[in-house]
């Protein structure tokens, strides 16, 4: 069964109470049909009609009847009630439930119409999906995210080193990855030293990364065929690596 809220200002309301009963009894009768149907689900060309039916009056009495409301802030000229959904909750109005009804019809109709065009697409949706699945698992396949300490000891680094250093770059969210360490073998080999003397380096003066301007004034105690070992030491390492 279908109700309303009537709020209980409605007995101390100026605008309700100066009116006469049957003014008020046609009002709350507004306030049924509204809950009922929707007073908008009344075809324009007959609502008037519809409505002075409803209320058991004339359309004369009708017309003076929606002059006092319309004045007084209760209706629209079109006879749908003001600040009427602010005052009802959805669950409560029929008008919601009209709505809803209606555009789910609309709905249904409209896919009717359009299921053909969907079918005929059908085949080529799947193809689309099965090229973009070919070509994901054609990517391919890429050299790991970063490197650990074990890597770093196949390359004559030692294992302290390696922790101490790979632990500097993890505070430094930049973990080592193979193009990364490329770089530092380069940079220690123009340098003259070794992969694992980089590193030391780096460990002790807190360095993530090297570069062999930043020890070219370090280097001149070491002698000249200290230099070349170091040297050729670094382009081992850094030959091995290329072939892993």
């Amino acid at each position: 069964m279908d109700w309303f809220r009537l709020y209980a200002e409605f007995a101390t309301d100026p605008k309700v109470q100066m009116m006469s009963e049957a003014l008020q009894r046609r009002l709350l009768m507004l306030f049924c049909l509204q809950c009922s149907n929707g007073i908008e689900t009344f075809h324009e060309t007959e609502r008037d009609s519809s409505i002075a039916f409803a209320l058991r009056i004339s359309e004369d009495e009708l017309a003076e009847t929606k002059a006092v409301f319309v004045r007084r802030g209760f209706i629209n000229e079109d006879w749908t009630l003001i600040n009427w959904e602010s005052r009802q909750y959805v669950s409560d109005s029929s008008t919601e439930r009209v709505r809803k009804h209606r555009q789910a019809k609309k709905q249904a109709q409209e896919t009717c119409e359009t299921l053909p065009e969907r079918s005929g697409n059908a085949l080529e949706q799947i193809q689309n999906r099965t090229d973009t699945e070919q070509k994901k698992n054609n990517k391919p396949a890429t050299r790991s995210a970063s490197l650990s300490v074990a890597d770093l000891k196949t390359q004559d680094v030692d294992e302290q080193v390696a922790t101490e250093f790979l632990a500097i770059r993890k505070r430094k969210r930049s973990p080592l990855t193979p193009l990364a360490l490329d770089g530092i073998c380069r940079e220690a080999g123009r340098a003259g030293m070794t992969l694992d003397a980089a590193l030391r380096k780096c460990v002790e003066r807190g360095w993530q990364g090297f570069e062999a301007g930043w020890v070219k004034n370090e280097g001149a105690g070491m002698s000249r065929q200290e230099a070349l070992e170091a040297r050729n030491q670094a382009v081992v390492n850094e030959m091995m690596r290329t072939a892993i």
